[in-house]
């Protein structure tokens, strides 16, 4: 039995202003959203349309899109323009494009899974560039400008309102740098991406006027900044040094990893990064900044034992706040816009839960046809906690639990106007590593809450072997097939543990934990809701997808002012059988914990899939929101 003392007492109410006793709030945008990877096998069009055609992967990123909502907003898949396939040059010499496979992908991303693209403009479509060296400037432009005109006649230009543009990814690297790019062929190509941005037209037509083109930000160099071995990178910030006001990237991005896998490497290696090149040229201090590789260790496909289990999510939470905590320094990462993580690849044998993903990938060969399953690993779960987090939030605390080790505390909050809010929600971070003779951490949290009604608490935990698949499927031998039950049995652990809930009725109210017995790390995330917090809204866009035969992938689409006070969802199916008729609704998630937007349905005892779904919420106040819409499945 876990141990872990909570303790809520009341306390008179004291009113204040976004603070809880001496700590300020500050508007916090969820800067750490985006995911990324490289598609595995050739880099031209046939390789990678069919890497990102393949139902492995799109499964994948299904189930990425999956998390809680604001969890993931953006991706940013290297060579994703190659999926438009150059056809042939017109009269005048101008290259003429099939967008049909570019336009599948990007159908696929929007509609289905609502995610935007971070499109890196590299690729060397059918050759036109690097046979046409004296044209590739032109080119470049033309490109560019098509791309986005093309998108905005089939869609409209709301459609490409958060995509993010960026450059050449890693251009000083030679495994990238695909076109030969010369300092001066460089910096060309960046400001011909420029130009190419800013005269893609907005083609709305609106009561017979043409609106002006919309301004597109242009992030880059997507850079190592080693030293001068990366002429190119360095050369584009010298270029915009000199002259600001006409540099063709607006937000400076750039690539930090860890070296031994830690947060503080991350974040210390950015900082040392940034405050070089401000010392080399401070008129960049004008340009936000991005680390859109922000990940604990290089090359994601190296086989590493944290990257499996909870201390990998750890990892990860702990990147974001000590990044919050720089930012708030107003130092070197003063105008940190975003951070993204490399961790969207497909993780394949015998390295299932290794590999830098966020979930395990097991290639299921003897079944007729072969499929592929997918269970969540702890850093997804870990996503999904962040996504709770409030609109504005305090600078990180340290709460000592012995001579060596501390406890970081993230507090945020949302809505409210006199008050801290009607929402708070804090994580509480374990260290990373500890000694086997930890003390007993002890520590008063006051849930400052100004609020006219009742609130309630939930909180959940993120903790070894309890919510960890990776230890559950090394108990049983770590089969390359598993069997239905242990993959129930994986998913069972794959999302936060539901700790404790129930009502705070009074102002305010003191949390007391005691963390003395939990295994290290951990991660607690506490909630607290105001009733008069929006209530649950109707789950939208309900979508079955087929994993293999009896087996479904079940989704759904949250509200994003909605679902903090969320408990869990019940998925409800009602069968239908070979001669139509329907049997009862039943709740096929009787049991489960799913406080994220999915869950895998696979019947026993050759139960069928075919039938009728739909999905309600449950919040701490133990209300439902209205049922999804029902939609009826039907295996083929």
């Amino acid at each position: 039995m876990l141990s872990l003392l909570l303790v809520l007492t009341t306390f008179a109410r004291i009113h204040a202003h976004y603070t809880s006793g001496d700590v300020v709030y500050h508007t916090m945008p969820h800067f750490w959203t985006g995911v990324g990877f490289c598609p595995a096998g050739r880099i031209d069009h046939e390789g990678i349309s069919s890497a990102l055609s393949d139902p492995a992967l799109r499964l994948n990123l299904r189930q990425i899109a999956a998390l809680p909502v604001g969890a993931v907003t953006h991706i940013r898949i290297h060579w994703l323009l190659e999926l438009i396939q150059f056809w042939q040059y017109d009269p005048s010499g101008i290259p003429i494009y099939d967008f049909s496979k570019f336009d599948d992908f990007i159908d696929f991303l929007h509609e289905e899974l609502r995610l935007s693209p971070a499109l890196e403009w590299m690729g060397n479509l059918g050759g036109v560039f690097s046979e046409n060296p004296m044209q590739q400037s032109f080119y470049w432009e033309h490109l560019v400008k098509t791309t986005i005109n093309h998108q905005i006649a089939r869609h409209g230009s709301s459609r490409l309102a958060n995509w993010r543009y960026e450059t050449w990814n890693e251009p000083d690297l030679r495994g990238y740098n695909k076109l030969n790019f010369t300092a001066h062929t460089y910096l060309d190509y960046v400001q011909a991406v420029r130009r190419g941005l800013s005269k893609a037209g907005n083609l709305d037509n609106q009561d017979g006027k043409v609106p002006l083109p919309m301004y597109r930000s242009l992030r880059g160099p997507a850079g190592l900044f080693k030293d001068s071995n990366h002429p190119l990178c360095w050369n584009l910030l010298e270029l915009c040094s000199q002259r600001v006001v006409y540099c063709p990237i607006d937000i400076l991005t750039f690539h930090r990893k860890g070296i031994e896998g830690t947060a503080t490497e991350i974040v210390n290696g950015s900082l040392s990064l940034m405050a070089k090149i401000y010392e080399e040229y401070p008129n960049l201090k004008q340009l936000p900044v991005a680390n859109d590789e922000a990940d604990p260790v290089a090359h994601w496909s190296t086989s590493r034992e944290f990257q499996a289990d909870v201390r990998y999510g750890i990892t990860l939470i702990s990147t974001v706040m000590q990044f919050w905590h720089a930012k708030l320094a107003e130092g070197a990462l003063a105008r940190l816009e975003s951070i993204s993580h490399d961790n969207a690849f497909l993780s394949y044998h015998p390295y299932e839960f290794t590999q830098r993903t966020l979930l395990a990938h097991f290639r299921m060969n003897e079944t007729k046809p072969p499929h592929s399953q997918l269970v969540q690993k702890p850093v997804y779960a870990a996503l999904g906690m962040l996504a709770k987090l409030g609109s504005r939030a305090a600078d990180v605390e340290l709460v000592n639990m012995d001579t060596k080790h501390s406890v970081q505390v993230l507090r945020t909050v949302s809505g409210g106007l006199g008050g801290p809010g009607q929402y708070m929600a804090t994580i509480f971070l374990s260290p990373e590593e500890a000694g086997p003779k930890m003390t007993a951490f002890h520590h008063k949290y006051t849930l400052n809450m100004s609020i006219a009604n009742e609130s309630a608490f939930i909180t959940e935990l993120l903790l070894p072997k309890e919510t960890d698949p990776y230890y559950i499927w090394r108990q049983e031998g770590s089969p390359a097939y598993p069997n239905a039950t242990l993959r129930e049995a994986m998913r069972r652990a794959q999302t936060p543990r539901l700790y404790k809930t129930g009502p705070i009725w009074q102002y305010n109210s003191e949390l007391v934990i005691n963390s003395a017995s939990i295994p290290l790390p951990w991660a607690m995330l506490l909630r607290v809701c105001s009733a008069s917090w929006p209530k649950l809204r109707r789950p939208q866009q309900l979508s079955i997808a087929e994993v293999t035969h009896r087996e479904v992938f079940i989704s759904w689409m949250e509200h994003p002012k909605s679902t903090q006070c969320l408990l869990s969802y019940e998925v409800w199916f009602k069968e239908r059988d070979n001669l139509g008729r329907s049997a009862d609704w039943m709740l096929i998630s009787d049991g489960w914990h799913l406080p994220y937007p999915s869950f895998q349905y696979a019947p026993a005892d050759k139960g069928s899939v075919n039938g009728f779904y739909k999905v309600r919420g449950v919040d701490v106040f133990n209300e439902t929101s209205p049922y999804s819409q029902i939609v009826e499945y039907l295996e083929l």
